[in-house]
């Protein structure tokens, strides 16, 4: 019997998962992009893909998805600025992440677009998809945010970078709330510079903070004469009761999948994507298939935001000032999946009171030193 059509809505990383794994399993798909080409909505711009949510490595993860990633750089080294304070995850044997280009030719939107036009896959451009009829005539919404939480502003600059080494900052004198700066090299002579903050937040300047930003941490990397062009971002997490409507499922920022902490969205794009045509090619509950293989991840960073949230409000108070905390992936990867931590977590509005005094922390950095943890 001939399989019935699957129209998709989004031809950014969830939907085009969605429509390889689908007409591998022998469906006719359509996708509709509102822009006009795929990858449209994004000028040329790296993204990290972290290597610490699972055990294995977060390529060989999402290439059992169906597809292929083609990344540009294995990461070696993310270093975390805080107020006083550096932590450094560095890779000896496995990378602590992949930068991933998101935009121009040589984009995964670009690379998965080419996969799925191979299998049969039709995509049409240029057509938005009218949202009152949607539930009736599609059958996955892969559209992005929703609603938007943060709000972010950047810039690329030609240089002379590492594009193995990825910055941080986390400082509240430039970054408010859960927002947060970066510094992000696409390659040895490209980089980008960006800053966020909570969408509310509308009183901060972006653009005014941006300057500040890059004047005091970035003066020795970044020159204004090397300024190539500037973009805006937003960004949407609220993880929902059901990814769906009637039949017609949601993936990736659509379905409000992202990262709490640091925003990141692809791999939960590309894992719903995947799960979304398992429901229906093989008739499972979609809500199902993605609370078993991610909701837990969902609920132990939304705990590590909201007590990172409280370290960023009191400035890191408690942590020693001046300090420097080099951690391996692997065993970064081993304390992030521990029960143990997540126990921490779940407890922490009981210590929370406790836990900002300079005794404390201290006390518990030297046990944690004490017992290889870091």
């Amino acid at each position: 019997m001939e399989k019935r059509t699957i129209k998709i809505a989004g031809a950014g990383l969830a939907g085009l998962t969605a429509a390889i794994d689908l007409a591998k399993a022998g469906f006719r798909v359509i996708v509709y992009e509102k822009a006009s080409q795929v990858g449209g909505h994004y000028r040329e711009n790296p993204q990290m893909l972290p290597n610490w949510f699972t055990k294995e490595d977060v390529i060989e993860e999402l290439e059992k998805c169906g597809i292929k990633i083609n990344w540009l750089n294995k990461i070696e080294e993310c270093e975390i600025n805080l107020v006083n304070q550096r932590i450094v995850i560095y890779g000896k044997n496995s990378p602590v992440g992949y930068t991933v280009l998101r935009g121009g030719l040589n984009s995964l939107e670009k690379s998965l677009a080419s996969q799925a036009q191979s299998l049969g896959v039709e995509i049409i451009t240029g057509s938005p998809i009218n949202p009152e009829i949607q539930e009736k005539n599609i059958d996955i919404i892969a559209t992005g945010i929703s609603q938007p939480i943060t709000v972010g502003y950047g810039r690329v600059y030609k240089g002379n970078f590492n594009p193995k080494k990825v910055k941080v900052f986390f400082n509240p004198n430039y970054t408010k709330g859960i927002g947060y700066g970066y510094l992000f090299p696409h390659s040895s002579s490209v980089a980008t510079v960006k800053i966020s903050r909570p969408f509310e937040e509308k009183e901060l300047d972006l653009k005014e903070n941006f300057e500040k930003f890059k004047k005091n941490f970035l003066a020795d990397e970044i020159k204004e004469e090397n300024f190539l062009y500037e973009f805006g971002t937003l960004r949407s997490f609220n993880v929902p009761k059901s990814a769906k409507q009637g039949k017609t499922l949601f993936v990736g920022e659509a379905a409000g999948f992202q990262d709490e902490l640091f925003r990141f969205g692809m791999r939960y794009a590309i894992i719903s994507g995947y799960l979304a045509a398992k429901s229906i090619s093989e008739d499972l509950d979609y809500d199902l298939l993605w609370r078993k293989r991610f909701l837990n991840e969902f609920r132990r960073t939304a705990r590590v935001r909201r007590a990172f949230a409280d370290f960023k409000k009191q400035r890191f108070k408690g942590l020693p000032e001046n300090s420097e905390i080099y951690i391996d992936i692997e065993k970064f990867k081993k304390i992030w999946l521990s029960d143990w931590f997540n126990f921490l977590l779940q407890i922490y509005p009981v210590y929370k009171n406790l836990i900002f005094s300079k005794y404390f922390l201290n006390t518990f950095c030297k046990v944690a030193k004490k017992f290889n943890l870091i």
